[in-house]
């Protein structure tokens, strides 16, 4: 907007952490209440700071003060540090010098132990001017050599352009506004000045220039833009396309998910892909989401592979709508020929028709595997030899779709989730092939505690890996499977019994202990382990 130093306010979180905000009391501004300086930030982190504001702000979150001086240091842009409470000079100014922010920055507030710390600090002495003051006013202060502010904040003239540009006239050194696209107007830098440079140059130019240009103008927020990124969005290059869509899904307010309707009959391949990823990132966010099936459905037959994709991605964003997306399109496009369309095809498959998914892309996954293993095994024993670009890029296409499928079977209801991934997770993999044993893994967590079965049945796999798999899901899955574990335990042997004791100690089950020392007194075997499981597990008893 044309700002060259922007005035913030500096406080310190519970946990010693310095953030942006001003009057430091919770109520203002989220749902919660209390004090910003006596809350930590990974709490005020995960609070909405915008919508008590209205919906077009909804999202924002507490300003980190070391972000903002990145920021202004990317922008070449001055900060005025408004400092709220006594005692932060130290902390400030390791922040402003670890950022290389230095030159950059004026103190006020609570600043004393700033200038103790630097006596060069706000080196140049500065003084503020109320409106309707005289030049002589003006040239009394300069000859003081003092920077004078003229201040246009909270004392009834935050809109009195007329007076900003005469102080302007007058020779001041800055004025202070409320509203930036009015300094800039007083100050001769109009931003529609800037905007209509910035519109011509995404019009023309370079694809990078243009793109450029396009993500600058997605900057200026609350101007009337859209009619703009919208004709961008239908523009023939990709990037450009893209890159409109990405610019009207981050406006404020947000378009609805019908205004792009009429960009997927654009004839344009590049309009119809960004609309549709564009719909499929609305569909969350907006009152008219429930409209994203019915628009995206019609795409599934768009024969250009950009569309189908993005179509594919915003089809699992969408809410399920199982009357509307074909079951039968997707499965034909999860059985095609292209890799990545039939693992975005899994995903929308699970997200609305969820029964046919279970089967169906358990067996694509299955048939991908195979094939993965067995070029795994004629790639060994030829030698490993180097991978030529071609088959580096199958691989990598392979396993893009491995990872969506798994994400598929991961979204099924109930016990089929936990049988499909099972699958996958315990089998043994030792090189690149092993993606969908370690993703099925990792997604096997929050499945075992309903039921930890084929877990423990795998940790007797005679793979060493596929046993360790077993024993850490188990370890990860918390809690509800450590009865199942003491269970198991009295009657196993051998490697099954020291990993069961293994996730006993890991989990630190207080309630194996009666268990343990008395195998620890019965049973010569294992004693070592037993100790050292005894010994992990006690810290984390209250009062041990």
């Amino acid at each position: 907007m044309g700002c060259d130093i922007v005035e913030v306010d500096v406080r310190r979180t519970l946990d010693g952490q310095l953030v942006l905000n001003h009057d430091g009391l919770l109520d203002r501004f989220t749902d919660t209440t209390g004090e910003v300086e006596s809350t930590d930030l990974r709490e005020l982190d995960r609070i909405d700071f915008g919508s008590w504001m209205g919906e077009r702000f909804s999202g924002m979150h507490i300003p980190h003060f070391d972000e903002a001086l990145r920021l202004a240091r990317e922008l070449k842009i001055g900060l005025y540090l408004d400092i709220k409470t006594k005692g932060l000079g130290p902390q400030i100014l390791a922040a402003v010098r670890q950022e290389g922010m230095t030159d950059q920055v004026r103190y006020g507030g609570e600043w004393d132990d700033v200038h103790q710390l630097d006596p060069q600090a706000n080196e140049d002495p500065s003084a503020g001017l109320q409106p309707g003051f005289k030049r002589e006013d003006l040239d009394a202060l300069h000859k003081q050599h003092k920077i004078v502010i003229a201040d246009f904040i909270l004392n009834g003239h935050e809109f009195d352009l007329d007076g900003m540009k005469q102080a302007v006239a007058f020779g001041v050194d800055g004025i202070m506004v409320d509203y930036p696209r009015l300094g800039a107007e007083a100050v001769g830098r109009p931003v529609e000045k800037k905007i209509a440079t910035l519109s011509q140059a995404a019009d023309s130019g370079t694809q990078q220039q243009r793109v450029d240009a396009v993500r600058e103008l997605s900057d200026f927020v609350g101007l009337p833009l859209q009619p703009q990124f919208f004709r961008w969005l239908g523009d023939s290059d990709e990037q450009v396309s893209h890159e409109a869509a990405l610019a009207l899904v981050t406006s404020r307010p947000r378009p609805t998910v019908a205004s792009f309707e009429a960009m997927t009959h654009s004839s344009s391949p590049s309009a119809r892909s960004s609309a549709a990823w564009a719909i499929g990132a609305l569909a969350r966010d907006t009152a008219d989401g429930t409209q994203c099936g019915r628009l995206l459905a019609p795409l599934l037959h768009d024969a250009n592979t950009s569309v189908l994709t993005q179509t594919l991605v915003g089809l699992s964003r969408c809410p399920s709508d199982p009357q509307v997306v074909s079951a039968d399109l997707l499965t034909q496009i999860l059985h095609g020929d292209v890799p990545v369309l039939r693992g975005l095809a899994a995903v929308a498959l699970a997200t609305h028709h969820p029964e046919i998914a279970e089967p169906e892309v358990a067996a694509q996954l299955e048939k991908v595997v195979k094939a993965a293993d067995t070029y795994n095994a004629a790639w060994t024993a030829n030698g490993r030899p180097k991978l030529s670009q071609t088959d580096l890029d199958k691989l990598v296409e392979g396993y893009r779709e491995q990872m969506k499928e798994v994400k598929a079977l991961a979204m099924l209801p109930g016990g089929a989730a936990l049988a499909a991934l099972a699958d996958q997770a315990f089998r043994p993999g030792h090189d690149y092939s092993m993606g969908p044993i370690l993703l099925s893994g990792f997604r096997l967590w929050d499945h075992l505690g309903d039921d930890p079965t084929p877990a423990l049945q795998a940790l007797s796999a005679q793979d060493h890996g596929e046993a360790d798999w077993a024993e850490w899901a188990l370890v990860k899955a918390g809690p509800k499977v450590l009865p199942a574990v003491r269970q198991l335990l009295p009657t196993s042997q051998g490697e099954v019994r020291r990993r069961l004791i293994q996730i006993l100690a890991w989990q630190a089950d207080k309630d194996a202990l009666p268990m343990l020392r008395s195998i620890g007194k019965t049973d010569a075997t294992d004693q070592e382990l037993i100790r050292w499981a005894i010994a992990t597990i006690q810290p984390f008893q209250p009062g041990s």
